[in-house]
């Protein structure tokens, strides 16, 4: 049996063994843990590509607290796997164009371009349609001729928030010219797109036509569908604009031989009016 010494002697061996473990885990602790976040945070860099070459893993994939890194995966790496399995270099845009048009935040013609051999796949396959509508500002070039061409230019961020005022958020819309726009409506057949066109025509021409210059949006619209494919329905697009601009065009034609006859007061009116859609348009 343990005499009250010996009990008294295992008690301070204990606690001294105690102390010098809660010694070395204070020291060593922290060294260890600096070791795993510079570890980490060296995974990281060759993982992003900042690291001397491929890395110090030998052109390997990154490695990140001693684990190989799947590139591509989602994670730091924005680069992808060469050949040999290590990590290639991040491809650079060799162009400075912009990715949306400053004047309206639409996207530009490469989106479009996508966006219709995107959605002319999906058509194909699942059989539900889609239309493209195409939008042009009309009469800019008279506008020009009274107002300056700065007058034109005013006018197309309010056309551009109109028609993405009255877009859903599945709806792409683009700017495919200086006057131009383009919107393709997905899950929507030509009856229905009908709807968007007529509340953009409508939204605009309340204002538009009020000028001394008439200014009228000319819209052409097809379906993308198993019957018409993307191509076809884009020239349906197309020719459905210039017959409406054609048309437009010579509406206006005759309002000017119409207006040559108007009294001097009356052209002061309307330029006054004129403007004051051009201060609407600024605001």
């Amino acid at each position: 049996m343990m005499t009250t010494q010996e009990a008294i002697v295992a008690v301070l061996v204990v606690a001294i063994f105690a102390n010098v473990v809660l010694a070395v885990g204070l020291v060593v602790g922290p060294r260890i843990r600096a070791r795993r976040v510079a570890s980490y945070r060296e995974g990281l860099r060759e993982a992003a590509g900042h690291g001397p070459g491929q890395g110090s893993n030998g052109g390997q994939r990154p490695v990140v607290n001693g684990r190989p890194y799947p590139v591509g995966s989602g994670g730091p790496s924005t680069g992808s796997l060469d050949a040999r399995g290590g990590a290639a270099p991040v491809a650079r845009p060799s162009s400075v164009e912009p990715a949306t048009d400053p004047e309206t935040g639409f996207e530009l013609a490469a989106s479009w371009s996508k966006w219709l051999a995107e959605e002319g796949a999906r058509v194909s396959r699942y059989g539900h349609p889609a239309t493209i509508v195409l939008v042009e500002l009309g009469g800019v070039d008279r506008l020009a001729e009274r107002l300056g061409p700065e007058a034109a230019d005013r006018l197309i961020p309010p056309i551009a928030t109109t028609m993405r005022r009255h877009a859903r958020a599945a709806d792409n819309l683009a700017r495919l010219g200086p006057t131009r726009f383009g919107a393709l409506l997905a899950e929507t057949d030509e009856i229905l797109a009908i709807n968007y066109i007529e509340r953009v025509r409508s939204a605009c021409d309340v204002w538009l036509q009020s000028g001394a210059v008439a200014l009228r949006l000319s819209i052409g619209w097809a379906e993308v569908g198993p019957k018409q494919p993307v191509e076809v329905a884009l020239k349906a697009a197309e020719t459905r604009l210039n017959e409406e601009r054609q048309r437009l065009r010579t509406q206006q034609n005759v309002d000017v031989e119409a207006g040559a006859a108007t009294s001097p007061a009356e052209s002061e009116k309307g330029s006054d009016t004129q403007a004051a859609v051009m201060q609407a348009a600024r605001a």
